[in-house]
């Protein structure tokens, strides 16, 4: 299912049906939530597969792998990566699967070892991971360890998305199993605004 077509379920249950075309709650307002949906989805599914399996983890139906970050110097031996978006939540480090390096010749490195918070504290005064690179999250960026010109490449990385949130033709990589819930869940943000008391107009606003 794509974005657009989720989009359009919902606002169709918000509303009773079609939307007007002056309708204060939009397309773009839906997909905002829409983020954050997925992400209350992806930590769900987190916390059922640790009471089913005994093991917290995503399915793989969650993850996007997004290509072509730019790599650039940071500090000495460190490079920045900027994400599509700020990882979910999950574990230490959960939210970023994978992150890979690729030339311009398509060959592509061996998945780079991620740090926890509190390994990042500490790293500096470990042995040194012969052929490895190293990293950990902040925000929407990743840092990357290494002696090697990281910047000669780009990024590839593989974590847990909703998929291009700036394209509504794109499809939703997430569960069918799970659209009820992040239906449920923007739902009810929508209908609390819809319920705010509005002061009376004739521009057509809703009613």
């Amino acid at each position: 299912m794509t974005r657009l077509q989720l989009i359009r379920r919902i606002l169709r249950q918000v509303y009773g049906g079609m939307s007007s075309v002056d309708a204060n709650i939009t397309d773009g307002l839906v997909n905002n939530w829409l983020s954050d949906s997925i992400a209350f989805a992806a930590k769900k599914n987190y916390l059922e597969n640790g009471q089913i399996d005994g093991v917290n983890y995503v399915n793989n139906s969650f993850y996007t792998t997004f290509k072509n970050l730019a790599v650039t110097p940071y500090e000495q031996f460190s490079y920045q990566l900027t994400l599509p978006q700020i990882p979910v939540g999950l574990g230490n480090n959960q939210g970023v699967g994978t992150l890979q390096f690729a030339d311009s010749d398509g060959n592509i490195s061996d998945p780079a070892i991620p740090l926890s918070e509190n390994q990042v504290g500490y790293f500096r005064g470990l042995r040194p991971i012969p052929n490895k690179i190293l990293y950990y999250s902040e925000g929407t960026f990743l840092y990357a360890l290494s002696t090697l010109q990281l910047d000669q490449y780009t990024g590839k990385v593989r974590m847990v998305s909703g998929g291009d949130a700036t394209d509504l033709n794109s499809i939703i990589n997430v569960p069918p199993d799970y659209f009820p819930d992040i239906t449920e869940y923007i739902s009810k943000q929508l209908s609390f605004e819809r319920a705010q008391q509005k002061t009376p107009t004739d521009d057509g606003s809703d009613s």
